[in-house]
């Protein structure tokens, strides 16, 4: 009788385990059980409404269904980045805080030797990148310039918006006035991108340069135009708008320096995690973000919103890093330091 009382305890145990598999997440049996019903904190550089923001939100549901996990959404847009790096970077090693972060801030920031830089971007751990971007030079309604040959002929400087000197764009509006030998003047510390579109629209600068996401989500709504791509090929979203180099006539150390910088923007919206998190943890998150990442409906989802999904693994994030780091020499790099944060600040 005891024998049989085990064998049928036995078999209820069994059923038990079927049923609650089955009636698990997507994700949650084997090593996705780790994540259901815990917090993941979702941290982004982007402040509420810009182009970080609704990228992080659209993700969410996605990753929230296929980890069984609850993500908060986490804006610290302050210091081109680095506060939200420095929060990643210095949370416990656990899988359970995760950035969307631009991958051009965290190497300028590191070339530039920027203040609170204590990493090394080569030795981050990525979990995959998101969009690729192009930069682009973008005015407010108010500002009085139509083409980039306007503003080189100005005769005033020409006034941009910024958060900081390595927030991303500040240093490359700085390149492109070097490579246009444009008057221009840098206006830093405004809190995020509700505060430069603000100041955009009131007249109180002209424009910025911001990524060619950040234009079509929030720009044409705003009654800004896109005047330039910061690349060698035009925009789908912006086809009437010259790339610098058609509106003007670059030298080749000036064409250079755009290309280099062009490529750095190129790395785009990237996704980390705290050093040190369990290489199963790490499997399963890549694993993840490649999968929402590539879906079509997702695809369709975030281009609705004026987003794109181009996703690609850790090993050419890690790959594209590495050649960003290493193509200008001491020389150059001290050339670029200098015109990129000192030549159009007051």
């Amino acid at each position: 009788m005891t024998i049989g009382r085990l064998d049928v305890s036995g078999c209820l145990l069994a059923a038990l385990a079927v049923g609650f598999l089955a009636a698990a997440p997507m994700g949650v049996a084997g090593e996705g059980a780790f994540f259901h019903g815990k917090q993941v904190r979702f941290y982004t550089m982007g402040g509420p409404g810009g182009g970080y923001d609704t990228y992080m939100r659209a993700l969410i549901p996605h990753l929230e269904k296929k980890l069984g996990a609850k993500m908060l959404p986490t804006n610290e847009p302050g210091a081109g980045g680095l506060i939200a790096i420095n929060h990643t970077i210095h949370a416990p090693p656990d899988g359970l805080t995760i950035l969307l972060v631009g991958g051009e801030t965290l190497v300028t920031a590191q070339l530039y030797d920027a203040p609170g830089v204590n990493y090394d971007v080569r030795k981050l751990t990525w979990l995959a990148r998101v969009s690729s971007e192009t930069k682009v030079a973008l005015l407010g309604r108010r500002s009085p310039y139509d083409t980039v040959f306007d503003l080189v002929k100005s005769q005033r400087p020409v006034t941009w918006a910024g958060s900081s000197k390595i927030d991303g764009n500040a240093d490359f509006t700085a390149i492109m006035a070097h490579a246009l030998g444009m008057k221009s003047k840098i206006i830093t510390g405004y809190k995020g991108t509700g505060d430069m579109n603000l100041a955009i629209q009131r007249g109180e600068v002209d424009g910025r340069v911001v990524s060619e996401e950040s234009a079509a989500l929030y720009g044409a709504s705003n009654g800004m135009r896109v005047v330039a791509a910061l690349a060698r090929k035009r925009l789908e979203q912006f086809p009437a708008a010259p790339t610098l180099f058609e509106a003007a006539e670059l030298g080749a150390a000036q064409a250079r320096l755009i290309d280099w910088r062009a490529g750095i923007a190129g790395l785009g919206r990237l996704m980390m995690v705290t050093p040190g998190t369990p290489q199963d943890r790490l499997d399963l998150l890549r694993q993840t973000f490649a999968e929402v990442l590539r879906d079509g409906g997702f695809i369709a989802e975030v281009k609705k919103l004026g987003l794109s999904a181009n996703h690609a693994g850790a090993d050419e994030v890690r790959a594209a890093i590495e050649q960003a780091m290493t193509t200008l020499d001491q020389a150059g790099l001290a050339e670029v330091r200098n015109v990129a944060l000192e030549r159009y600040y007051q």
